[in-house]
């Protein structure tokens, strides 16, 4: 991050005042504040302000300035670019808050704040792009339970396999609450696993995933079998399948995901997401209440996992229990 900002110090249009105070805050981000934020949001801050820097250096555009409209005709080219290509609504959000979290970390005029006609401009221009996400291709219990058939347990690679998608569906974790889990986070008598962070606990509180016998009696195997007594459970396996200290790495774990759906002859591709949307569909298809599928996919409310299942509560509700 230092070396990319401090490159981009010759972008700026700044008088010497906010030339000072920008380095002065920049430094204090990368020194103080940059190592507290989790490791997904440093990365999206930095490619996405990597991204409109690059873009403001081939249009020769001041990327940020201390006069507002400046940076705000650099911020609205970005924008109409990005509106242009084939990126999503939700996508282009997350890109502008990133511009706008180093023109506020630089303590410099925001274009949004000083101008509501821009402001108006970027939410209005957005509607053009559909705010609906396309939700992961659900990967069910069933499903589950046709992957510890198929996939060969006798190997490590497939072992790996089957206790990845049965542990991501009992705890309804996310990805990265799944690649964190070590030994220690085991709790065999309780049956749980314990998650030390989430995108929703910044502050680190955790929270407990559930574990089936099916489950537990698999990952015994795995952790047997690869000879694992600490640290990371789920580790890289080197092309012979041998087990490395290292954990897997996010999009190895997105490879695998589709090998699964490859096995279990499904159409269209799994995600890291599938097991998260499917628990919660084989949830509701077992009437479990939904304040108990809220809490067991550690959610704030019930807003996101209805999103999950509208698909399926649009074959049970409404129309559907008169018709």
């Amino acid at each position: 991050m230092a070396n990319e900002i401090a490159l981009a110090q010759s972008d700026f249009s700044l008088n010497e005042e906010h030339r000072t105070l920008v380095v002065q805050n920049l430094t204090e981000l990368r020194d103080s504040v940059w190592e507290t934020m989790s490791l997904n949001t440093r990365k999206a801050y930095q490619s996405d302000f990597n991204q409109y820097l690059k873009f403001c250096r081939a249009h020769a555009l001041p990327a940020l300035a201390s006069d507002w409209k400046i940076t705000k005709t650099a911020c609205q080219a970005f924008f109409d670019e990005l509106m242009a290509s084939e990126l999503k609504h939700h996508t282009i959000k997350r890109k502008l808050a990133s511009v706008r979290f180093f023109i506020g970390v630089s303590e410099l005029p925001d274009p949004w704040k000083h101008s509501k006609l821009f402001s108006r401009y970027v939410n209005g221009r957005l509607k053009e792009k559909p705010a609906a996400q396309k939700q992961a291709k659900p990967l069910k219990l069933n499903d589950v339970r046709v992957a510890n058939r198929v996939l060969n347990v006798d190997s490590l690679l497939g072992l790996r396999d089957a206790v990845l998608v049965n542990v991501a569906l009992d705890t309804l974790f996310r990805a990265s609450n799944i690649l964190a889990i070590e030994v220690n986070h085991i709790d065999w008598q309780a049956k749980t696993v314990f998650a030390p962070r989430s995108k929703t606990d910044q502050s680190g509180e955790g929270h407990y995933g559930y574990l089936s016998d099916e489950t537990a009696e698999l990952l015994t195997k795995w952790l047997d079998n690869a000879k694992i007594t600490d640290g990371y459970i789920f580790r890289k396996l080197s092309p012979k399948q041998t087990v490395q200290k290292e954990p897997m790495q996010y999009q190895a774990l997105l490879k695998r995901y589709e090998a699964i759906g490859m096995a279990i002859n499904t159409d269209g591709k799994f995600t890291c997401h599938s097991t998260r949307t499917g628990g919660v569909l084989t949830l509701m298809e077992a009437d479990v209440p939904m304040a108990e599928i809220v809490l067991s996919g550690n959610w704030k409310s019930e807003a996101m996992a209805i999103r999950y299942a509208q698909q399926y509560q649009a074959g049970k509700t409404g129309m559907a229990k008169v018709r």
